[in-house]
């Protein structure tokens, strides 16, 4: 999920506290009596018995999560917002990395924001779609579908459940009463997110992986960082704020950096963007973008960058030539419109071949 949410639902809460009344109070007496190794064999059992019971939800579960989550976010009754997101999706899949198939849909909430819940799905924020261009979505999808490869829903609820808890379920032998509460605190994971800073950062890392691989835009994924930065700032706490809101989300900035990162490398290392405002190719400035209507100065820097980047992916560099509709390109990729402001596409195209034909 892009955002953090800590919040609990009070139904969640009371029909919850109702369940565990009923549970037989001798059943947790007994574990409370019980030796070192027997309560050993009761935790162990307990959590094989919610894990199997998340899995199972996980995997086969789809249709009822699908229309559960559906019924608590609502749904953007948009046709052309569900095409955007089947036309990703579908791409994202030709990269061959993506094994589960998943349910994705737009919900009418303004926030930027995202999320993978139980069953393989996804929601997408309606906010999400009106800040972002296709190549910056594609790898807000990624990342989620990155939550659902890596079952961090599955572990996220398990680890999210006490143990003492779990072993009350376990000792109660009550198949009804188990699987409604497990039911209703996998039907509040939307508001009640447990993933860790380290899921995070692997789920931003394979949805990079898994954009670039379909075809998106290398600087895609930092320019949809640098947006959300822009409307949320680092989404971090420090000191006091840290103890009471726990991180659970990488620092925004860490995380353009590390996108950043992973532009440069997938350029073998000749596309740069110095402090998110100049694009460097072999160390030597080339060009700064400023703002446009649509997009921010820094937002259009790594998309102009991704493109360059893309070119540079090849080992046989072509010659940068401004085309027809007056955007440069390097053979058949396309770096950049340029616009007022901006310096002119002869320029650019100038200073890359200039810089290549130095290094070649």
């Amino acid at each position: 999920m892009l955002l953090v949410k800590i919040l609990f639902n009070k139904s969640m809460i009371l029909s919850l506290s109702v369940c565990l009344l009923i549970m037989p109070l001798a059943q947790t007496k007994k574990a409370e009596a019980a030796s070192f190794v027997e309560k050993l064999l009761y935790s162990a059992a307990a959590v094989s018995l919610i894990t199997a019971y998340y899995n199972n939800v996980n995997d086969k579960g789809q249709k009822e999560s699908l229309a559960s989550t559906q019924k608590r976010t609502g749904v953007y009754d948009n046709e052309e917002a569900k095409q955007r997101i089947n036309l990703i999706e579908n791409r994202l899949k030709t990269s061959g990395l993506i094994r589960a198939n998943y349910a994705i849909y737009p919900n009418p909430k303004k926030e930027f924001n995202a999320f993978c819940t139980l069953g393989h799905v996804i929601s997408i924020n309606k906010g999400t779609l009106d800040s972002l261009d296709d190549d910056e979505l594609a790898v807000v999808i990624s990342h989620e579908i990155g939550h659902g490869e890596e079952k961090h829903v599955v572990t996220g609820i398990t680890k999210g459940i006490s143990l003492g808890f779990a072993v009350d379920l376990f000792l109660a032998n009550n198949q009804n009463n188990t699987s409604y509460i497990l039911s209703t605190i996998g039907s509040n994971y939307i508001n009640n997110e447990m993933f860790t800073m380290g899921q995070e950062w692997e789920a931003d890392n394979l949805g990079f992986d898994y954009a670039v691989a379909a075809g998106f835009n290398p600087g895609g994924a930092a320019a949809a960082m640098v947006k959300m930065r822009s409307i949320y700032g680092e989404l971090h706490h420090e000191g006091l704020a840290k103890v009471v809101n726990p991180n659970n989300h990488p620092k925004a900035s860490d995380r353009v950096n590390n996108f950043s990162t992973k532009l440069t490398t997938y350029s073998n290392n000749h596309v740069r963007v110095k402090n998110d405002k100049t694009i460097m190719i072999d160390d030597q400035e080339v060009l700064t973008p400023v703002k446009t209507n649509n997009y921010l100065a820094e937002e259009r820097t790594y998309i102009i960058a991704g493109n360059l980047a893309r070119a540079y992916h090849n080992i046989d560099i072509g010659t940068a030539i401004v085309g027809e509709d007056g955007a440069v390109y390097i053979g058949n990729q396309k770096i950049s419109n340029l616009v007022e402001n901006d310096i002119s596409a002869e320029e650019l195209s100038n200073r890359i071949n200039k810089i290549n034909n130095k290094q070649f």
